[in-house]
Order: C-alpha cells, then structure tokens, then sequence
C-alpha cells in the first residue's frame, strides 16, 4: 500500500497536538525525526528546510526503526529536492551572463549536491533525475551525465505517473543533447515532446532551432507557422520566420514576414533593420540603404545599422559615403576587425591601394589575424604592381597551411606576374590537388603550360586536358578559355584544332562584345580583340603561342593598378 508521507505527517502531527499517546520506537534518533516533523510541517523559508534536512540526517545515522526510516528517507528526499527547487528558481531568474559569478555557482553546486544526495535513496522519484538533468545543462556542466540520467528517467517504471508536460520537458531536453550526435533520435524526442504538451510554443520553437541546424529550413518554417498560430500576437515569431527564409534566399516571402511583424511593432528597431539586411542580401542596396537610414535616424547611438549601411553604400559604388559611414563606426570601435578590412575593401575600390593595404596591415601583424585578412592583403599587393609583396604573404599563409587553396592559386598567379613559370607551376599543380575542377585555375595552369617559353615547362598533352575541362566546366562560353585550348592543341601540333578553337574564341568573344563595352570596358574589349586575333593568325601560320607576362614592379609607395592576374 502506498505511503502519503505528507498525510502521515500531519496525522503525527496532530496526534502530538492532541495528547494522543505517541509510539516511539525504539532508536536515539526518533527525538530529532519528531522536531524534524513539526519543522517541516511549519517550514517558510530556506533556513527551516536547511533545519529539516540536518534533523533528519542525523535522525537516520542515530537510528529509527524500519518504518520511521524509510519515512525519515522519503521525507529528506522530498525536503532535499524542495530546497534545490527553490536554489533552481533562483538559478533561472538570473541574467545568462551571470552563471558564471562565483555566488551564483555556489547555489548552482548547492542545488546539484542536493539532487545527487535525493536520488541515492530508491524512493528518489525520477522527478529528482530530471532536476538535476536541468542543472547539468548549464555551463560548466556535466551534459554526459545530463544524458545518462534522462536515459534512466525513461526507463523507469513510475514515468506514467510523472506529469505530461514535465515529461514533455524532459524530452525536450534529452532531444537537444542528442542533436549532433544522433539527430534522428533527438528528432523522435521532439516529436514526442509536441505530441504530449503540442499547445507549448517553447518546443515548437526548440525543434524549430533543431531543423535550422540540420538546414531543413521548410520544417522549421512550419514549426514557426505553428507557434504564429498559436500566438499570432507576437511579432518575433515573424523575425524568426523571416530569418529562416532569408537562409533558403526567400526573400520576398522573408520581406512578407517582416511586414507582419511590423504590424504588430511598427516602430521596431529590429524589424527596420532585419529588413535591411534582407535588401541587402537580395541585392537591392539602395533599399537597403533606405532602412539602415532609417534606423540611424531614430536611434542615433546605434552602430550596428551603420556598419551595414557602410557595406551597402561600397556595393552601391558610393565609396565615399561608405567610408564616412565607416569612419563613424570606428570612432566607438576602433578595435573592430571587420571595420578595418571594409574600409581597406572601400579604398581599394577608389584604387587608393597604397592606404588600403596600410589598413590591412594594422590587421595582419596580430598573430590570430583571420586568414581572409592576410589574403586580401596579398590581392592589393598584385592590384598594386607588387607581385614579389604579394607571393610574401601568401607564403606566409601557406607556412601555416600548405592546402590552402586560395593562397596556392594566387601564389600561382603572382609568380607568373614576375615570369617564375616553373614556381607557378608547381603551385598549380598542388592548387588542382585541393579543388580540381575550379575553372580558372585549370584555364590558367594549361595556359601556362601551352605557352611559356621554357621547354622544361610546357607540357601540350596535360594543357589540352586540363584546358578541355575548363570549357566543360564554363558550357565553352568564356572565350579566354576557349583560346587556351587553342593554343593547347597548337603546342601538341595540332594546328587544324587550334585554329578550330581560336575562331571558336573569336566568335563567343563578339557575342559578348556588346555587354561588355557597356560595362565600361572599352580599352579591354579592344587590347583582347586584338589579342585573338593575333593568336588566331599564328596557329594559321602553322605555329604555337608563346607568352612571358611580366608585369612592372612598382615600390610599395604607388597605387596605381596592374593588369588582371587572370590569363586575359
């Protein structure tokens, strides 16, 4: 027959109370198990359950008989996870930011210490595991042991008996411990978690989080629908919807959700702002420029809205906005790695290349400066006729990774930038190695190959080869490339191939023609007609294409713009 240890104790209570004669067993400790009773029953604070607990710790060790001792456990089982419940409200009413405060922790191991002393004795209700589970969460904790323990909570034989939303909790819970390393079984869990408390928005949006990360953005998305119905009154739900759109590059229907939210907060700072970023990302800068704007205008002491805007302006070709919206940002964050390298992206822009890499030098001189610093500083230093510069710094990055691609590639380019066709070439061949199907490094590898004057260099088989797979890789619709295997074929003797492909080039090259000059490329359009042709007119003549770029070296001071590392 079941116990109700709290009706029994009101009942030993009352019958002290009345006079009614008492049975005492035998054992020293029956004295404090009765004061530990009248505490308990009376208790109002954290010092009568600290009373309690010390009572009947001793009452246990001085001894009780049977029946007074397996109440006396249960009784300091409940009074143990009554006091870690109370420590626990404590713990989640706090500020994240404080968990790691040294007062906070004590309660943190007070609480723990607690449920790990309740749920030694068999009457620990698996309640007591799953508190202590919460705990072991927090940082700092022990999420191995968390698991553990709601493994055996749901293994035990009183889980029905556990109310179904703190089931559902517990689910939810072991679901997010689970979702790196067994994504299926955390996925089971959520599912289970909504199937008995589906009306609690928390683990709606819990496997919503859980979906995102697996990138399965049209499961989340219903999650978030579902908590929208559930709420339609909360205007996060649409920023978080929106988000999740923006990630499957929706954005018209991410803008739509947007505009919901604004409904409900229509001066949302958040709102304005995330609708920002989506122009941006969509493309539309001018847009984009409008709400940063906005957000600027109203909350003068942001900097976030600032930043953006900067980015905006530099891809909207207002440079000289983009910097004045740069400079004020780094007034009140001077510090700021990602202001510093968009300011050096603006003045490479405006071709001031000599302050551009002087910015991103400030950056690359930290020894945990971020490796797409020291690359964009190598990509200035060729931008600045400074090849010799440039092939520095990308030895530099490849000390401390010798497969990074885009260190390799441009090491490559620079080294034919100076007429060093043998180094290039080997720093193409271990380029190909780590990412062998990017078409311009195949196109450049083979051009080099077709046409440098060193014999030991040349190789025509592997130049066809490579430069075939370039064109495949680009529908033979760039005609730079197409002109490779041109000349590819003409140093294998091929010159009927040759010629073929060069016509081939020619003809994609005046398809393009006229986007081109309206780009603004005139002078480029007109020195590669020039060039095609000439290639053109050698394979005729029944001869290979033999090429040497060496660009003019220019003293770190200059600023003026080489030619493109890109063969053409």
């Amino acid at each position: 027959m079941k116990r109700c240890p709290w009706l029994l104790a009101m009942s030993l209570v009352v019958s002290l109370v009345v006079g009614s004669p008492s049975v005492r067993a035998e054992g020293n400790g029956q004295e404090d198990f009765d004061e530990a009773m009248r505490v308990k029953v009376t208790a109002e604070d954290m010092g009568d359950l600290n009373k309690v607990v010390e009572l009947l710790e001793s009452a246990i060790q001085k001894g009780l008989d049977v029946e007074n001792n397996d109440f006396a456990e249960e009784m300091l089982v409940e009074t143990l996870m009554q006091r870690a419940a109370q420590l626990s409200a404590v713990i989640q009413s706090a500020p994240g930011r404080r968990l790691a405060d040294d007062d906070l922790q004590k309660v943190v191991n007070q609480a723990t210490t607690d449920l790990q002393r309740a749920i030694e004795y068999d009457s620990a209700p698996p309640q007591a595991k799953v508190l202590l589970a919460q705990l072991l969460t927090l940082p700092g904790g022990d999420p191995k042991e968390a698991l553990k323990l709601l493994n055996e909570v749901f293994e035990d034989e009183r889980l029905d008996a556990m109310p179904p939303k703190m089931q559902a909790e517990s689910l939810i819970m072991r679901a997010k411990l689970l979702a790196e390393s067994d994504p299926e079984k955390a996925q089971a869990d959520f599912a289970a978690a909504i199937e008995l408390d589906g009306k609690n928005p928390e683990h709606l949006l819990a496997r919503a989080d859980f979906y995102s990360r697996q990138k399965k953005y049209d499961e989340a998305v219903a999650d978030i629908d579902a908590v929208i119905e559930l709420h339609p009154e909360v205007a996060g739900s649409y920023l978080v919807k929106a988000t999740l759109l923006r990630e499957q590059e929706k954005f018209d229907d991410a803008l739509a959700a947007l505009d919901k939210a604004a409904e409900i907060a229509p001066n949302s700072a958040g709102i304005i702002q995330q609708r920002g970023e989506l122009y941006r990302a969509k493309g539309d800068f001018p847009k984009a420029i409008e709400q940063f704007t906005q957000v600027i205008e109203a909350h003068p002491g942001l900097m976030l809205p600032v930043i953006h805007r900067a980015e905006a302006y530099l891809n909207d070709k207002q440079y000289d906005k983009a910097l004045a919206d740069i400079e004020t940002f780094m007034k009140e964050n001077p510090e700021y790695p990602a202001a510093h390298g968009l300011k050096a992206q603006t003045l490479a822009s405006l071709e001031r290349f000599p302050e551009a890499i002087e910015e991103l030098k400030k950056l690359t001189e930290d020894e945990e400066a971020q490796p797409e610093f020291q690359l964009q500083l190598a990509l200035y230093y060729l931008f600045a006729n400074q090849p010799r510069e440039a092939i520095a710094a990308y030895s530099e990055l490849l000390e401390q990774d010798d497969d990074n691609f885009a260190a390799l590639r441009g090491r490559a380019d620079a080294y034919l930038n100076i007429g060093e066709h043998a180094k290039a070439v080997a720093d193409f061949k271990k380029a190909l190695e780590v990412q062998p199907e990017e078409s311009g490094l195949l196109n450049n590898y083979a051009w080099v190959l077709a046409t440098s004057p060193d014999d030991d260099v040349r190789d025509g088989k592997l130049a066809v080869e490579l430069a075939t797979k370039a064109c495949e890789e680009t529908d033979n619709k760039e005609s730079h490339i197409l002109s490779t295997l041109a000349a590819a074929y003409a140093e294998t003797g091929d010159f009927d191939k040759a010629t073929e492909w060069s016509k081939k080039a020619i003809e994609t090259f005046e398809s393009q023609r006229e986007a081109a000059v309206k780009a603004g490329n005139q002078e480029k359009v007109d020195e590669l007609s020039k060039e095609l042709a000439a290639e053109l007119a050698t394979f005729e003549a029944k001869k290979p294409w033999r090429e040497r770029q060496t660009a003019e070296e220019k003293k770190p001071a200059t600023d003026e713009k080489p030619a493109e590392d890109e063969k053409k």
